[in-house]
């Protein structure tokens, strides 16, 4: 399922846009790929996430779609952690009680999570309501959706953006970067 494009030799990043793909692809690319047979930290980190993951969803009882970004989606050999937004629907995620949501917002707090031994920079966002397209209009949608689809936007931009000089003087923060999509 789906389509990575291939890396850009210069920069090292995937072109800018959201690609899918699926968990088995991901890992052959990202973590058992030939060109980071070498790493020392990927293997760690998939691992890390998968527990991460799992515990996400046990919370959550589903996360819809998940969002991949940052060095761990380059060619960068040894990256520090994974970025990643979890996208949970609006049943589920209006269904957690307060202790369960306060739980979500520590295990995506980074510091939280590196201070139990996770090299994970995580988010949990509510999608929005599940509507026709033309019914998406701000005069029509909830105080919940307007927030998700505002928080959505949010961080597609984030994910598609590197930091400043990144990736050398000429760069300065203007360059913009792909990120993969996973649906479960």
């Amino acid at each position: 399922m789906g389509y990575l494009p291939l890396l850009d030799n210069t920069t090292g990043l995937l072109p800018p846009g959201r690609y899918a793909a699926d968990l088995q692809m991901l890992k052959s690319i990202f973590v058992s790929g030939p060109g980071f047979a070498g790493s020392t930290t990927r293997a760690e980190l998939w691992n890390e996430w998968e527990n991460h993951r799992s515990t996400v969803e046990a919370m959550t009882g589903n996360i819809a779609r998940i969002w991949i970004a940052g060095s761990f989606i380059s060619s960068t050999l040894n990256p520090q952690d994974i970025d990643v937004t979890y996208l949970i629907p609006p049943d589920a995620y209006d269904q957690m009680d307060s202790e369960t949501v306060d739980f979500l917002d520590q295990l995506t707090d980074r510091a939280w999570c590196v201070s139990h031994d996770m090299r994970i920079d995580s988010y949990a966002l509510r999608l929005p309501d599940e509507m026709e397209f033309w019914t998406i209009t701000p005069s029509l949608l909830t105080p919940e959706s307007s927030q998700a689809f505002r928080d959505i936007g949010l961080y597609d931009e984030i994910w598609q953006r590197t930091r400043a000089n990144s990736h050398g003087p000429g760069y300065a923060g203007k360059l913009r970067r792909g990120y993969v999509e996973v649906q479960l």
